[in-house]
């Protein structure tokens, strides 16, 4: 039976983590809210190069630099060049006062597998990220992006949890004042996940809010509809979260400043794709991925569509190869899914990445966060 509402599910998970019911953190847990603020971060990711310079570091409370990856052995084999390299991005961020966070991922399911089914590899991985904190004063934690889209053994599953569990003794331990928080899959119909230990486990979960349609779907469609399009809507990725009892304000949702271009079929909402899509960045600076369209110069080329049950912009044209269509957010939709942060409360929301917005984004980034919590 569906639940009453979105909303009341929300307030008896809130109930619950202060009952019992959820397993709450101990004393030492970091919440993803500053007092009566939502929790603004974003992810700045390592091809980017100094796009850092133009963000909004006056909205910002976390910077997840993305990322420094792991192997199948447990060792941080690509950090890609950090901290080095980074050492501006580092001052700028003391400067505003905003934590940098390093993201430590893996996605690749071959590896995900071969790491945590194997308790000594684990144990290699815990140590990497504890000295990866200990290299460099200062940092605000560290955020996990393991990404697997297929069943694992279930050996594998459960190392991945005691993994997290492991690290999240070792931090309480050794530097209580940093945040644990992890990416969360919009759906894992796979159960390659415990989430609901996992939810326990960490101060936060920065949930996917995008590539609902992804770059290889078979069909083209919104990234990140807040209604609509079956279950492929934040409303009911969301839903699924507080069913596992997690509290709305230790959900923060993942927004992205891109889209997709696919080849379709034919020029309709929803139309089969003949292909993988093109990533279509917002509006970052020039140089970018110069490489890649444009979406608001792509949209104003071709002229903007509105998808009346998503309320997401897109654009169709016809070229030599058939029909294409471009799916994206604009400062508009952004606005409207800041609007369904407030109106569930939940924790906030994390960008990614940071480098595809522009100054438009980030006025209406600061309109809409600057006051407190409903």
């Amino acid at each position: 039976m569906r639940p009453r509402s979105l909303r009341a599910l929300l307030g008896l998970a809130c109930a619950a983590a202060w009952t019992g019911g959820c397993a709450p953190r101990g004393p030492g847990m970091v919440t993803p809210t500053i007092g009566d603020r939502y929790f603004v971060a974003g992810y700045h990711p390592y091809w980017a190069g100094d796009a850092w310079t133009g963000y909004p570091w006056d909205a910002l409370h976390q910077l997840y630099f993305f990322e420094i990856e792991a192997d199948a052995e447990g060792a941080l084999s690509e950090p890609h060049r950090w901290p080095g390299a980074w050492s501006g991005l580092l001052e700028r961020a003391r400067d505003a006062d905003v934590a940098v966070v390093p993201t430590v991922s893996q996605h690749d399911a071959d590896a995900f597998e071969a790491l945590f089914a194997d308790p000594a590899r684990v144990g290699r991985l815990t140590d990497e990220v504890l000295s990866l904190l200990a290299a460099t004063p200062g940092l605000g934690g560290v955020h996990l992006d393991f990404e697997v889209f297929r069943a694992v053994e279930p050996a594998a599953r459960d190392g991945y949890t005691a993994f997290v569990a492991r690290l999240e003794r070792r931090i309480r331990e050794l530097y209580p004042s940093m945040s644990l928080s992890l990416f969360a899959l919009a759906y894992d119909d796979d159960d390659a996940y415990d989430e609901r230990t996992l939810a326990e486990l960490a101060d936060y979960l920065v949930v996917q809010g995008y590539d609902l349609h992804h770059a290889n779907d078979e069909r083209a469609g919104p990234l990140a509809a807040l209604d609509g399009w079956g279950r492929l809507n934040w409303r009911s990725v969301v839903e699924r979260y507080v069913s596992f009892g997690v509290p709305a304000r230790r959900i923060v949702i993942a927004v992205p400043l891109y889209g997709y271009e696919w080849p379709v079929t034919q020029d309709r909402l929803g139309a089969p794709t003949r292909g993988e899509a093109v990533t279509i960045p917002l509006a970052p600076a020039s140089g970018v991925v110069p490489e890649l369209p444009r979406a608001r110069a792509r949209a104003a080329e071709h002229g903007v569509q509105l998808d009346p049950e998503s309320r997401i912009p897109f654009y169709a044209y016809h070229d030599s190869s058939g029909w294409r269509q471009g799916w994206f957010d604009d400062v508009e939709s952004l606005r409207a899914k800041y609007d369904f942060v407030r109106e569930l409360g939940l924790g906030g929301i994390a960008i990614f990445p940071l480098a595809y917005g522009d100054g438009l984004v980030w006025d209406d980034l600061r309109r809409a966060f600057s006051r407190p919590r409903d």
